[in-house]
């Protein structure tokens, strides 16, 4: 509760009201502040203090992790947290670039997040589809995951990341009537990668996953696996062989740079799949495939 001593002015009542919204816009980024000095100054110990804030973990994890990214320099009294937010997992020379813009234009938190997809799509600027049609796709989507980092990584995804949206708006390549898909998803995004696996028209069938060997602790677990969703459209046994030796539904490859994915997996679709294959999102090409992306 305020409680106002003497008998201030309109004036004064007014300039209260005004502090009271930038306290209000600046208090999350404030408590990130908090983390962060605490982790840095006080090792474990500042794991209690978080506790007894009675905060919900995302809440924090996110606060954190804003306020790490964003400096005090680029931050707008007049801009909410929720600008600060979203972004924060851009580059530095971009979030000055929009938060300056969103500040002179008075964006809506709306208009922002419109403001950053359009920028996007300007980096995806990949060639063409391939022309042709294809049984098997494997995918292994930049998934919009900056958000959930608190401690994993000190410094943004070395690659453009895509919202669920995005990723259910871009244009797939010409599938055949029998086809299955190898979507790569994360422990973390394992919802979405389910929801863009049913968009994409495919029917989900199983899950593989890849022990990496080595991960990172968050919120209790050792995360060292990262998964495949397996999809198909029309009859399966005719894009995946029925016989012969079958494809693990664990298996272990010792992981090597970040987003790098172990080559097993090619070779498993390349021995126990029927048909042309393509891969979207690739980092360089391999024979016998057709390959999309930015990055080739």
């Amino acid at each position: 509760m305020i409680r106002f001593v003497g008998n201030p002015s309109f004036e004064e009542w007014e300039e209260v009201g005004r502090f009271i919204k930038k306290a209000t816009h600046a208090c999350t980024l404030w408590l990130g502040d908090w983390i962060n000095f605490g982790k840095t100054n006080f090792g474990e110990k500042y794991a209690r203090a978080l506790r007894e804030t009675g905060l919900d973990y995302g809440t924090l994890r996110n606060a954190a992790y804003t306020a790490r990214r964003i400096p005090l320099s680029y931050r707008y009294d007049k801009l909410s947290y929720k600008h600060h937010a979203l972004v924060a997992p851009l580059p530095a020379h971009k979030q000055q670039e929009l938060l300056r813009e969103a500040d002179k234009k008075r964006y809506s938190t709306r208009e922002l997040q419109q403001r950053i997809q359009d920028w996007k799509k300007t980096l995806y600027a990949a060639p063409g589809m391939p022309e042709g049609v294809y049984s098997v796709m494997y995918a292994d989507p930049p998934w919009d995951i900056e958000a959930m980092v608190f401690t994993k990584w000190r410094s943004p995804l070395p690659y453009p990341t895509m919202t669920l949206p995005e990723l259910k708006i871009m244009r797939l390549p010409e599938l055949a009537e029998d086809a299955i898909l190898f979507l790569w998803t994360t422990l973390s995004t394992l919802p979405q990668g389910l929801e863009l696996l049913s968009f994409w028209g495919f029917l989900y069938h199983i899950t593989l996953t890849w022990d990496k060997g080595a991960g990172f602790c968050m919120s209790g677990f050792n995360r060292r696996t990262e998964l495949v969703l397996v999809g198909y459209k029309g009859i399966l046994k005719n894009v995946l062989k029925q016989e012969g030796e079958y494809i693990p539904t664990v298996f272990y490859e010792q992981r090597t740079t970040h987003s790098t994915k172990p080559v097993a997996m090619y070779e498993y679709i390349e021995d126990r799949t029927i048909g042309r294959r393509i891969e979207l999102f690739a980092r360089s090409t391999r024979r016998g495939w057709k390959s999309w992306g930015n990055e080739l």
